[in-house]
């Protein structure tokens, strides 16, 4: 399936439009694709199978999270909430969570890293292929990301 949305590598200038974020979440196979990476924040889509799951994480950002279609198990430091189409979480920074397809259809999600969490073009197929590339530091965000909050920190 050709995916016609091509992420910005460059600090962007101009306003970006995704009409209808629900089909365009549903156009994408993949687990996890970033659509659009700023200086404060990155929109990212996920397509998670029947029967799987985002993975237990730990964030240093914030985390908002858009459930488009399918049924889901929220599990927040511990704490279980079913998810709907429409429902949003917001996960802050810090927060053991991870999210568990409970339906019989792929669920499909649009959330926001506050600062951003991934390369500006990252595309993982599979949560393995995500963790794998995470821990070997080659899903990181650009330095012009994530500079304004290095120099909030210090």
């Amino acid at each position: 399936m050709a995916f016609h949305y091509k992420p910005n590598t460059e600090p962007p200038k101009e306003m970006r439009v995704f009409k209808n974020l629900t089909k365009v979440a549903s156009e994408s196979d993949k687990f996890r694709r970033v659509l659009w990476t700023g200086r404060n924040s990155q929109l990212v889509i996920m397509t998670i199978p029947v029967g799987g799951e985002i993975g237990k994480e730990v964030h240093t950002v914030d985390q908002h999270l858009s459930f488009h279609s399918g049924t889901a198990k929220a599990i927040v430091n511990s704490k279980t909430e079913h998810i709907s189409p429409g429902d949003v979480v917001i996960v802050p920074a810090g927060a053991e969570h991870n999210f568990v397809n409970t339906g019989s259809t792929p669920l499909i999600v649009s959330t926001v890293y506050a600062p951003a969490e991934h390369k500006t073009d990252t595309v993982h197929d599979t949560l393995e292929q995500g963790e794998k590339l995470e821990e070997d530091g080659k899903d990181e965000p650009p330095s012009w990301a994530t500079e304004l909050h290095k120099a909030a920190e210090n």
